[in-house]
């Protein structure tokens, strides 16, 4: 049974907290679902969003062994990023676990 959003969302939001812990950051430590990811007021440069994606794909596989890549070529050319708030980052997660569900 594929993860529900609240299951997806407690993992990108641990991840972050743990990032936030790492890079001393409290803003990250705290973060919620409007916490900006990428852009002008994100805590996060690129270099440490990079492996906030590494870190959310290695968490999903281990815990619903379902391998996700989230810095797609899919990811990359929408007019949105799906990585510019915590929301829309869980949303394009459940979007890719939704695809990959439908292909099996």
């Amino acid at each position: 049974m594929p993860p529900n959003r609240t299951e997806i969302s407690k993992i990108i939001l641990q991840t972050l907290h743990e990032l936030g812990e790492d890079l001393e950051k409290p803003e990250l430590q705290t973060a919620d679902e409007s916490t900006r990811l990428f852009g002008a007021r994100s805590e996060l440069d690129s270099m440490n969003l990079v492996n906030f994606i590494a870190d959310v794909e290695e968490r999903i596989s281990d815990e619903f062994e379902i391998d996700l890549i989230l810095a797609n070529q899919s990811a990359m050319s929408r007019s949105h990023s799906p990585f510019r708030r915590v929301s829309s980052c869980i949303d394009y997660v459940m979007e890719l676990i939704a695809a990959e569900s439908d292909a099996t």
